[in-house]
Formats: C-alpha cells, sequence, structure tokens
C-alpha cells in the first residue's frame, strides 16, 4: 500500500501544480504537445485493461479461432492515422462533432448534431465506460479480496475522484506517467508468468490438453461463419470510423498534421508488439488453471497467485494506470458532447470547469449503474460491435461521396440501434437459429441498417451544391482514396503478419 500511497501523492503534486497554472480548456489541449506524448495518450487510451480477462475468456470458450474477432480489426486500423488524422488537425475542432455543423448544412444537420451528442455522449460513452469499469473492478475483487458489489462500487468511485482533475492538458502529461506504469507492470507479469511455466509446465499446455482449441482455423459451419463475419463485416461495419471521438484532441494538440500522422501510427506499433506477448502469457496462465476455473476471471485470479507479494501493488498500479486513462478519455469526450455541443450550442448556456467536472461525473455514476447488471465483458463488447453494425461505413463516405446528407447519417445511427434491440426475437424464430446469435446479429443488422440508410439517402434532398465548395477545402477526393487504398493495404499486411506469427508459434 504504500506504492499506491506515493502514486497518489504524485497525481496530487502533478495536478496541483497545474491547477496553479494556466489551466486552458477542459476539451482541448492549449499548449501544443510533441507528438510521442500525445502518441502514448492514444495507445493508453485503445489499450484496455481489460484485454488479458477478454482474451483469456475468448481463447478458454472458442480456442485460438476465437481471436480472429481480435485480429479482424487489423485491417482497418491503418485508415484513421493515414487518412484522417491530418483532416482532424487541420480542421481543429473542440469536439468531433462539430463536423456535422461542417458538414450537413441546414435544420437536419443541427438536428443531427444534436442527437449525436445526447446518444454517443449518453449512451455509447456509457456502455464504453462500464466495459473498463467491470475489468477494474475484476482486479479489486480478487487482489484486495473484496465482493462484487464493493469492487464495482470502489472502481467507480476512484474513477469520479479523478474526473474531478480531468482537464485534458494536464491528462495528456500524467498519461506518459500511467505508459510507463503500464509498460513495467506488464514486463514483471510476463517475467513471473514465463517464470512459472519453465520451471513447471510447457506454455502451451492448455492448447495441448484442448487440441481442437489450438487451430487457427475453424473446424465446423458455426466457427466458419463467425470468422465469416469478423474478417467479412465486423472490421469494416463496425470498426472503420473516421478517427472522430476521443482520439481527436490528440490530433488537434500537436503542432503539425504530420505530428498528428505520428502520434497515430504510435499505438499499432505498440500494440502489434506487446499483442504478441498478451496473447503468449494469457495461453501460458491458462495451462495453470483448473479446467473448471477457466474463464474471464480466472485471468486475474491466476495472476495473483502466481505473482510474489512484493509486486503485487504494483501491478495493481499498472492496472489501475490502464483503466483510468482510458476512463478518463471516455469521461472527457462524453462530456464534451454533452456540454459543448449540447449545453453551450443548443440552450446557449454559459461552460465552465464546473458543469464539465458535474457532466463527467454523472457519466461516472451511469457507467457504474450498467455495470451492476451486465454479465460479462464479451456480451458487452457484441452488444457494443452490433449497436455500431452498418453505420461506420457512413462515416467514412460522408468525406468523399457528397451525396451523403445528415439523414443518411441519423437514420444509420437510429436503425442499428432498433435492429439490435428486436433482433434477439427475430433470431428465435429464424432458420439461422442454431447459429451464434451475437455474430448473426452482426451480419443481419448490418445488412438493414446500410440497406435503410442507401434508401433514406436517395429519397431526401441532395444538398451537393451547398457543400461541395467547403468540402473542397479540406479535403482532395483523389488524394482521399489514393491513402484509402493504401491504408487498407497496409492494414491487410500486417494482419497477414500477425496470423503468420502465430501460425508460426502454435507450430
Amino acid at each position: 500500500m504504500l506504492l499506491i500511497s506515493f502514486y497518489l501523492v504524485i497525481i496530487l503534486f502533478l495536478t496541483i501544480s497545474q491547477w496553479r497554472g494556466d489551466q486552458g480548456s477542459v476539451f482541448k489541449s492549449k499548449q501544443k504537445v510533441p507528438w510521442w506524448m500525445s502518441g502514448l495518450s492514444l495507445y493508453m487510451l485503445f489499450l484496455s485493461m481489460d484485454q488479458g480477462q477478454l482474451i483469456c475468456g475468448i481463447i478458454a470458450e472458442h480456442g485460438m479461432q476465437g481471436m480472429w474477432m481480435i485480429w479482424a480489426g487489423n485491417l482497418g486500423v491503418f485508415v484513421v492515422p493515414i487518412v484522417f488524422a491530418p483532416l482532424w488537425h487541420k480542421l481543429n475542432f473542440i469536439t468531433d462533432n462539430q463536423f456535422i455543423l461542417f458538414r450537413f448544412p441546414g435544420k437536419t444537420g443541427k438536428w443531427l448534431h444534436q442527437f449525436r451528442a445526447l446518444y454517443v455522449g449518453g449512451l455509447v460513452v456509457t456502455l464504453a465506460l462500464c466495459f473498463h469499469l467491470m475489468g477494474f473492478a475484476r482486479i479489486i475483487q480478487v487482489f484486495y479480496n473484496v465482493p462484487p458489489l464493493q469492487s464495482t462500487l470502489i472502481a467507480g468511485g476512484l474513477m469520479t475522484l479523478f474526473a474531478l482533475k480531468n482537464i485534458l492538458d494536464i491528462k495528456l502529461k500524467i498519461d506518459v506517467l500511467h505508459t510507463l506504469l503500464f509498460l513495467l507492470s506488464f514486463i514483471l507479469i510476463v517475467f513471473f508468468v514465463g517464470k512459472a511455466i519453465i520451471f513447471e509446465k510447457d506454455w502451451m499446455q492448455f492448447l495441448n490438453n484442448n487440441p481442437k482449441k489450438r487451430d487457427l482455423f475453424p473446424s465446423n459451419s458455426m466457427a466458419w461463419f463467425s470468422m465469416f463475419v469478423y474478417l467479412g463485416i465486423q472490421w469494416w461495419s463496425c470498426n472503420l470510423f473516421d478517427g472522430g471521438g476521443a482520439e481527436t484532441s490528440r490530433f488537434t494538440a500537436v503542432k503539425t498534421s504530420k505530428d498528428a500522422v505520428k502520434a497515430a501510427l504510435t499505438p499499432i506499433f505498440l500494440s502489434v508488439i506487446i499483442g504478441f506477448f498478451m496473447g503468449i502469457h494469457v495461453i501460458a496462465l491458462l495451462g495453470l488453471i483448473p479446467v473448471e476455473q477457466v474463464g474471464e476471471v480466472s485471468y486475474v485470479n491466476a495472476l495473483h497467485q502466481i505473482l510474489p507479494p512484493f509486486v503485487k501493488d504494483l501491478v495493481f498500479l499498472g492496472f489501475f494506470a490502464m483503466f483510468i486513462t482510458t476512463a478518463e478519455s471516455l469521461l472527457n469526450w462524453g462530456a464534451s458532447l454533452l456540454v459543448v455541443d449540447t449545453w453551450v450550442h443548443w440552450f446557449k448556456k454559459r461552460s465552465s470547469i464546473i458543469i464539465s467536472i458535474l457532466t463527467m461525473v454523472l457519466l461516472s455514476g451511469l457507467s457504474v449503474l450498467v455495470a451492476l447488471n451486465v454479465r460479462d465483458l464479451q456480451q458487452l463488447i457484441k452488444i457494443t460491435f452490433s449497436i455500431s453494425a452498418g453505420v461506420a461505413p457512413v462515416f467514412i463516405l460522408r468525406w468523399v461521396w457528397l451525396r451523403v446528407n445528415a439523414w443518411t447519417q441519423l437514420s444509420a445511427m437510429l436503425s442499428s440501434g432498433l435492429y439490435t434491440l428486436l433482433y434477439p426475437w427475430f433470431h428465435m424464430r429464424s432458420p439461422w437459429s442454431n447459429y451464434p446469435m451475437e455474430e448473426t446479429r452482426i451480419f443481419c443488422v448490418t445488412i438493414l441498417t446500410i440497406a435503410t440508410w442507401i434508401i433514406v439517402t436517395f429519397l431526401t434532398k441532395n444538398q451537393y451544391g451547398s457543400i461541395q465548395e467547403r468540402m473542397l477545402t479540406v479535403i482532395h477526393p483523389s488524394l482521399f482514396i489514393k491513402r484509402l487504398g493504401l491504408s487498407l493495404l497496409l492494414g491487410l499486411l500486417l494482419t497477414t503478419l500477425i496470423i503468420l506469427g502465430w501460425w508460426i508459434l502454435l507450430n
């Protein structure tokens, strides 16, 4: 506990030092920061502290075949750095939602701007916070023998306390400290897991004892269908957004567009390197866990048993660094949508640091309520995928296909949420009810959502003439398409190398 107390003193000192100076904006960095600082902050934003638990649950239940859900996302991973990071830097908005008013003129643009601020700032951010909150609550539960309800409330309380200092200029600097804490704790985890395996068992014992879970490729029609959904649909339908979100403030925090590209590439390279060690040590841990205890929570239990007492507090701080960095980023983003785009823009009220912080406190409370009613991380992440299914292409196309209007994006967001809610009833009565519900939901919701927004697009007013000149000052369509093509080729190459690397490791 001495180490944790020392950490809290450092955080308090850094916060007070920043508050004595110019606090700047809660949601936008007033001073430009080096690209590597922005890049490390992005890495900690994208890094899920629940990743070990999620991967442990996936491999335990589905084997290595289940990892296609994670690997498929790499197909579009270069799109934001190469295509959109320099564009967001050039636009220099406080929130990504302000792009809607720039892109979509008229009343419908204003309605969409307001709807998305409430929908994303309230619902989507709450679900995302809940995902990370659940993961960290399990850490508290196991490391300090705290019951589930109390651990969730403690995690929510810590998130609320850190919201009180959640000003972007302060956060970007503290994110560097949190990155170092995470890397140190992860190195310790890998070291002690490796030490336990070397002296006791083969690191692939779990896969050797379950040969079917060793295969990278599916062995039955249901597994092939899931793989088809991940590789053919999920990566672009649910994942391929345009970099608008919590990351936008990192792109505008650096000095130049090139710095924005470098900052956006940083988390990709770090994730690839650490991702292999993440997978290897999870597989190794599964070999040390009794079969009847295998699951998401077993990852934390196994670590707690393996780690010596003198490093547990440091590892706990590493987990906390992952949790609080991502949580603060999501809180800052969600509050910016609710305060800047709703409170200030819609109600014509003045903003203040107090209102911004109170909004983050409210979002923290909502995420705790949701976390108390969700079963597991896989369930939550698949619901999140489904809610965004079929919407992501609109966020790409709106930059270059000027026929896309506000009704396009609004209908996509509303229909995907509606189809997600209705699908479970339909699935039980469908011819494919024997196939996994979550994967078939992504497939069906994607098709229905895309059909909906395409029909709506051609039934509503074409605003091409009123936005052509405005958009051409920001983007050159031919250059956009070339960069998009290059990004997808690089994503395909990266995905191939990752699969090849795992194939070599497993064989």
